[in-house]
Parts: structure tokens; sequence; C-alpha cells
């Protein structure tokens, strides 16, 4: 059992070991048919795991990439999440070949008992954009977030996601900008597999069928929600909406459950990409008077 537990805690390409998981059973050590849906250390945490996911690729697929600035937008993330999901949540980074193991997985994942490195080279044919969506069909995941590597974790979505938990809808999405005029955004949605596992097992047969996925390349990632996801998530969802609550694609929404700070303090929104969250001006105007709360009509920044 020790070798084991050993093997668990060390990749391959690490000096280090990773914290021993307290609660780990021989159940989930010994079955070598466990799904890998990330790594092996993150199966061997067990059920019921809370994930916010992103995904992490290269010059590829992204023509101004920068690994210093995509490694800062990463330490950022950690932080944030920290701060704002220190209650269980784990952290998992989907990503391709782009970042080395010995300079930078193995240092994060060392220090960070919350995050895990999810190696995609073996499933290049989802596209990237899509990676990040995998713990939705994860068994042993009961709270999918699905966010982007350069949007900051703020109080107010995590507020706005608490609203959320303490429901009984199984998907939840938000839209807190004007030209959030999609029905999902890619980084700005969640699902509780708990609730519904076939609904799981069915998104999972979707991303990763070839012949559908390959459709769904470069920006298209919001398309494959659209088409796939959004037909079934709306008969069990949450919607926050600050801007677009009366265009809202035959779905009720509902105002974030906290205010915005005035137009002079920030410059943020759930969902805007780093440098925000800071002083500076607000991207947009007033949110719509039926966008508000209605027992604070003078919220005028919702």
């Amino acid at each position: 059992m020790k070798s084991l537990n050993f093997d668990y805690r060390r990749r391959p390409e690490c000096s280090c070991l990773r914290p021993e998981l307290s609660h780990l059973s021989s159940h989930w050590i010994t079955n070598e048919q466990q799904p890998a849906f990330c790594s092996h250390y993150s199966s061997q945490r067990g059920p019921h795991q809370r994930i916010i996911s992103i995904s992490l690729f290269g010059p590829k697929e992204v023509k101004k990439f920068e690994i210093h600035r995509t490694l800062n937008y990463l330490k950022l993330l950690i932080n944030d999440l920290d701060i704002m999901y220190s209650d269980g949540f784990i952290l998992r980074i989907y990503h391709d070949n782009t970042i080395n193991a010995t300079d930078t997985i193995c240092p994060i994942e060392c220090e960070h008992s919350n995050v895990d490195f999810c190696n995609m080279e073996n499933k290049t044919f989802i596209p990237p954009k899509i990676w990040r969506f995998i713990p939705a069909g994860d068994p042993l995941v009961d709270i999918i977030l699905s966010r982007d590597l350069d949007s900051a974790l703020t109080k107010r979505e995590r507020e706005a996601v608490d609203t959320w938990l303490a429901t009984n809808k199984s998907f939840h999405a938000m839209r807190d900008h004007p030209k959030h005029k999609l029905r999902m955004l890619g980084g700005m949605w969640g699902f509780r597999p708990s609730l519904n596992r076939r609904l799981s097992r069915f998104i999972l047969d979707k991303i990763h069928n070839r012949d559908l996925i390959k459709r769904y390349t470069g920006r298209a990632d919001q398309g494959f929600l659209a088409s796939h996801i959004w037909p079934f998530a709306k008969s069990s969802l949450l919607v926050h909406d600050s801007f677009s609550c009366e265009n809202n694609f035959g779905h009720p929404t509902e105002p974030f459950p906290t205010q915005r700070p005035s137009a002079n303090e920030t410059n943020c929104y759930v969902g805007c990409a780093r440098p925000c969250c800071g002083h500076g001006k607000m991207p947009f105007a007033e949110c719509p008077k039926q966008c508000r709360p209605p027992d604070h009509p003078e919220w005028i920044y919702c």
C-alpha cells in the first residue's frame, strides 16, 4: 500500500511529492479501471469533487500566446481560488504540452494541494476550449464551474454561485455585460452532475463524439453549449443577468444577488479579462431598470 501511495503523489517528471490525501481509501487506489478524467492524483481524491475548470493551450491555437503572461494569469487565478473558493474547490487545468512539467506543473502542484493539471495530449481531437467541459461528465465530480484562464474569480461571482447552489437547479449561467448576448458563455456556466448522472454521461459522450466535436473548433465552444447543452439545461437552470434580462432566449433570469460597486470604484464584471477589477472606468452604463432586483430599484449598477 505504501508504494501505491508514493506513486499517486509523485509525477514521473517531479522531484517533489504532492500532499497526501487524508480521506484516500484503498478502493480508489487499487481501481485500475477508474477513468482518467484528469490525472491519477485527481482520481484518488474520490467522489464529491467540486471543480473549477479551465483550458490552457498554446501557440497553435492562440496567435498572441505568451508563456510568461499565461503563467502570470495562472498565478493570479490560483490566488483568487485561495480567497474565493477556499472551501474545498479544486482547480483543474486542462492543458497541452505548451507548459513544462518540471518548471511549471511540479512546483505548482506540490505547493498547491487544490490544483490538478490534466494533460490532453491523448485527446487532441477535442477542441481546446471544450477541454474544460470534461468534468461535467466525471462521475467523481458533484459540481463543475467552467471558467476562463484570464478572468478574475470575484466575490460577486461567488455569491451568484452560492445562490445557485442553494437551489435545486442543475445548471447555472451568468451574463454580466451588455455584450454577453449568448445563451451560455464558455467561461461563465456551471453544472451539478450529482443531480443528473444520466445527463452527465450524455454530455461526456457528446464531447468525445469525434464526428460531432470536430465542428466546434476555435471559438465555437459556445456554439457547442447552445446546441448540445442549453436544450437540456433550460429545464433546470438559474440564470443571473444584469443587462439582457428581457432578451432572455425564452428562459427567465434573475438579477445578481449583490450590487455592483459604483462606477468610479472599479471596472469589474463577472467574466472580465485581466487587467480588470481594479480602479478604472466602468465599461458600460447603468443597467436597465427591469434587470434590477425588485426590492432594489436604486441599484443603477446592478
